[in-house]
């Protein structure tokens, strides 16, 4: 195999390797009977420069605040106005009831059904059903998290595709011109 066949592949595979490892999403079932200290911890350990993609996995999905079909929403919560009172307030914060609401180590943020793309947040994030009373609630949303690689990320990866295609071009037009003049 000639060496610059070799050089390819070996950077078509690290290039590989770090698409695949840039964006991997972990997804999560979030139930909707967690009250808030009880909800699900994700595991990330958020950090301000890393962008964050929140998805609903079937937006379609219902989960209910009680036991009438009138008190199920989507991850986006009740739509407002409603028979309940629309929103709930805790320590500053107001969404809709039902909502799929996200907790870094500093606020509450909004996710809904998604994508939501959200960049800053610090600490352990958690995730759950927004709502007054826990009791009564059912049903789950599946939810994907994945991080967004930085652009300065995505640069150098280009910048790496462009050396191997002008190494690529070179060799090519040197082999050409050996051939020529033979």
């Amino acid at each position: 195999m000639k060496l610059s066949t070799i050089g390819a592949v070996a950077g078509l595979s690290i290039a590989a390797t770090l698409l695949a490892s840039t964006a991997q999403a972990t997804t999560y079932t979030v139930d909707a009977i967690n009250d808030v200290p009880a909800w699900l911890d994700t595991g990330i350990d958020a950090t301000p420069a890393t962008v964050y993609d929140f998805t609903v996995i079937d937006p379609s999905t219902l989960w209910s605040a009680g036991a009438t079909a009138a008190r199920s929403s989507t991850a986006d919560g009740i739509p407002v106005p409603n028979a309940f009172g629309g929103q709930w307030t805790m320590l500053g914060y107001t969404f809709n009831f039902g909502a799929l609401v996200g907790e870094d180590a500093t606020h509450f943020f909004l996710i809904g059904t998604g994508p939501t793309i959200l960049d800053g947040l610090s600490g352990e994030i958690h995730v759950g059903y927004w709502d007054s009373t826990y009791s009564d609630n059912s049903g789950s949303q599946t939810l994907s998290i994945t991080t967004i690689p930085e652009p300065a990320t995505w640069a150098m990866m280009l910048a790496g595709f462009a050396g191997l295609g002008v190494v690529a071009l070179g060799r090519g037009r040197n082999a050409r011109a050996s051939a020529s003049v033979a």
